[in-house]
């Protein structure tokens, strides 16, 4: 199944691709609802790199183990200002990711969340799940771009 969720987000081009680079952005816009942290012995770097394996522990509220997630970057492509992940772990076969934006003026941009999930019989609910996260996330989004 696929997700696609859109807001309207009051930054620049470049303030966002900047605060996309960094891992501790998806820390920060994925909590409280999910926690990650890196596996022991795969430590997660400042900023994203193309086609490393980021193997990370993932809770809910920090709380509720859910097990291995593993988060992929096949595509950095600032041109296009699109973003594209390959990820899986315990509870997700396919979670594929893609982040695209773009300029509405220079102050505004529109922004996309697109999430491809296969979870076997789960998929259903995983799907639910993502629509609400997105939402959270690109709310939290506006809330670290606006300070």
């Amino acid at each position: 199944m696929k997700a696609k969720i859109s807001t309207v987000i009051k930054t620049s081009e470049n303030q966002m691709w900047d605060e996309l680079q960094k891992t501790s952005s998806l820390m920060y816009v994925a909590s409280p609802i999910l926690k990650f942290k890196p596996e022991q012995g795969h430590p997660v770097p400042e900023k994203w790199d193309l086609g490393t394996e980021y193997k990370l522990q993932v809770s809910f509220f920090g709380i509720l183990p859910l097990g291995s997630h593993i988060i992929n970057l096949v595509e950095l492509n600032k041109e296009e200002n699109r973003i594209v992940s390959h990820e899986h772990g315990s509870l997700t076969s396919t979670w594929n990711h893609i982040i695209k934006f773009n300029a509405m003026n220079d102050e505004t941009i529109e922004y996309t969340d697109e999430v491809e999930i296969h979870a076997g019989i789960g998929t259903l609910f995983v799907w639910l799940f993502a629509h609400i996260f997105y939402r959270h996330r690109q709310n939290k989004w506006k809330k670290l771009l606006h300070n």
